[in-house]
Formats: structure tokens, sequence, C-alpha cells
């Protein structure tokens, strides 16, 4: 029985690998190992493991980072505690491969400590690009420490192909944060409103904004500032607000809604993900620059304001409105949320999940390349 160690930093990857860990667990063939390690951990950004554990999944590996993200000393202390922390772990779990998704920094230490210790890995989402964050160059440095690769979208793969030089190992499969979509049970309006506090009177909208890593904390904290005044101005709206990432400039903008959370504007660290999804179908639109709008609103066809240069680069769907991060131009976007109704299918039908586990295990059968 081949071991596939799945590695998860934060809340949002978790969801998206939520079903790639559930088949792995499922198959007769494949040993699951699960490790978690970076924000899952923190207090700050709502020790989301918990969530992990009450899906029913025993966590093999916590590895503590001491996460910090005030400056970027903080950030690359914290990654050098990861690799300390990987490198045991994997020592003590021998994976026969480790599997991961995107381009958080985070992943620097993991898949280079799994190069040096000869684990093949397989990574998700390579070949994307994002003008607006660091995340380009890390998902292409990890995309060249993989064996395996499996981007969602064509394009995607192109890229891949390019930048590795060959065409080996290369499997476009979708996205698989839209499988949560055909797979999970969702909470009503009437629950969620109870769970949540929320008036079921009023429109919700769901509010994720994340920081502009090429950019200065006051950029972004301007950015965070002229969001918030376009909010007010919108009439008879109660905001969910789900708190940044752990980048750079993300704990800054969460301490900005911690000020503000109120009856209007109601502040979580994580709504964990049924409430999530749960919350995306009743929403009248998304709006921020999370990977969520460009990616899984398109699949349920709900209207997206996407600010600013986070997401530069990616495919935009047809339910995406992009906007500047001035005031007046969020505000533009406000008012034509109307012309954004409409559903995309551009990223995947659901079933990536299947396909990345298929050929998981026809890599694993095959001759180990060390």
């Amino acid at each position: 029985m081949k071991k596939v160690c799945v590695v998860t930093a934060t809340r949002s990857e978790y969801g998206v690998l939520r079903w790639i860990i559930d088949g792995i667990q499922k198959d007769p063939d494949l040993q699951l190992q699960l490790l978690v390690t970076g924000a899952h951990l923190s207090e700050e950004f709502g020790e989301t493991y918990k969530f992990v554990e009450e899906d029913g999944y025993v966590i093999d590996e916590k590895v503590d980072m001491c996460l910090s993200t005030r400056n970027v000393y903080d950030i690359t202390y914290s990654m050098g505690q990861c690799a300390i922390g990987i490198s045991e772990s994997f020592r003590r779990l021998q994976p026969n491969m480790i599997v991961v998704l995107g381009d958080r920094y985070e992943l620097l230490p993991i898949v280079s400590t799994a190069l040096v210790q000869r684990i093949p890995i397989a990574h998700i989402s390579g070949g994307d690009i994002t003008e607006g964050a660091i995340d380009n160059e890390i998902r292409n440095a990890v995309s060249c420490m993989s064996s395996l690769h499996f981007p969602g979208i064509e394009e995607s793969a192109h890229n891949l192909k390019r930048i590795l030089g060959c065409e080996e190992n290369i499997f476009t499969v979708g996205e698989p944060g839209l499988d949560s979509f055909l797979r999970c049970a969702v909470l009503s309006r009437d629950q969620l409103a109870v769970c949540l506090g929320l008036d079921v009177t009023k429109r919700w909208m769901l509010v994720t904004l994340h920081s502009e890593t090429k950019s200065s904390i006051e950029d972004n904290m301007q950015m965070v500032h002229n969001l918030y005044e376009a909010m007010l101005m919108q009439n008879d709206v109660q905001y969910i607000i789900t708190k940044a990432n752990a980048d750079f400039g993300g704990t800054q903008i969460n301490d900005f809604w911690d000020i503000i959370n109120n009856e209007q504007f109601r502040v979580f660290a994580s709504l964990g993900q049924m409430r999530y999804l749960s919350i995306m179908r009743q929403v009248e639109c998304l709006v921020g620059n999370s990977s969520s709008g460009i990616i899984e609103a398109p699949f349920l066809g709900i209207p997206v304001i996407n600010i600013g240069n986070r997401q530069k680069g990616r495919h935009i769907c047809r339910n995406v409105c992009c906007c500047t991060s001035l005031t007046d131009s969020i505000l533009n976007a406000f008012l034509h949320l109307s012309d954004y109704k409409k559903a995309d299918k551009y990223w995947g039908d659901g079933y990536a999940s299947e396909r990345i586990i298929t050929q998981v295990k026809m890599y694993l059968n095959r001759e180990t390349p060390y």
C-alpha cells in the first residue's frame, strides 16, 4: 500500500483539497497521511485544523511554524521553522508521495524538503498566472520541483510545458475546488441566519480581501479603506467578511476588520467549508480579490467584484466585474452587479479529484524514479 501525504496550511487550501483527501482515504490501494501546518494552527487565523478533524480526518502530523505575518522578516523566520518541522515529519511518515496545492510561501520549505529527501511531489494548480502577488514566482518554483502536475485548465498546462521544457506527467483535470459543489450538503438561508447572526430579510454580500503582496502595507490599507467606504454606501446590505490569508499585510487588514465588526459587518476568521459553500449560494455577490471569486463563483453564476491586481493574469469569467482599488471604481462595480449573474464552467466540471487520484495511483505503480 502506497503512502500519500497531503499537506495543507490554510483554510481555503483545505477546502480545495477536501475531496482528494477523502478519495485517498477511501482507496484500498492507498494510505492517507495528513499533515497540517501554517495558519491552520494559528489562533489568529481561527485554528482551522479543527475543521479538518470535524470532517472526520485523522491528522498524522502538526507542524507549528511559529507563524507571524507582521513583516517579511517574521514570515521568512516562520518558513525556516516550517522546514525544520517538515523534515522531522517526513522522516517519521516516510511517504511515497506528497500532494500540495497552489502557490503559498509555506510551500517553498515543504517541497524543497521533499525534493532533498527524494520524495516525489504532486502539484495541483500549477501553470496559473497571478501578477499581483509573489504567488506567481512561488507557484513556478514549486512546479519545477514537482514530479506530477495537475493544472486546472489547458492554458495552465501549456504554461507548465513551456516552464518545464517537457510534456511528461502533466494532466489537465479541472479545478478540484469545484468538486465540493457536487458533494457537500449546504445550510438553508434560515439556518445560516441563525448560526452567523444575520438578518434574513437583508441583502447579503460575501467579502474577502487579501493583501497584494507586491504592494506596500500603506497601499493595501488604502485599498481596504476604499472598499469600506464603498460598502457603507450600499443600502440594506449585511456583509459577511472572512479575514485575509496569512500573507504579508494580511494581519493589518484583519486588524481593520476587527475594529469595524458590528451588526452590518459580520467578521469571521473562517466560516468553515460547509458554511462558506452555503453562504455562497445565498449572497447577492462576492466582493474582494479572492481566487474563490475567480474560480469557484463562476460555477454557480454568482456576480463577483474583483478588486485590484491580486488576480491579474487569470482568466476572467462572464460573472466577474474587475475594478481598481479606488472608491469610485468599486462603487461603479456595485452599480452594475445585475449584468454579471452568469454561470460559466470554464474552470471545470466538479470531477477533478477522481482524475487526480487515478493519475497518482498510476504514477506510484510505475517504477519509482528514485
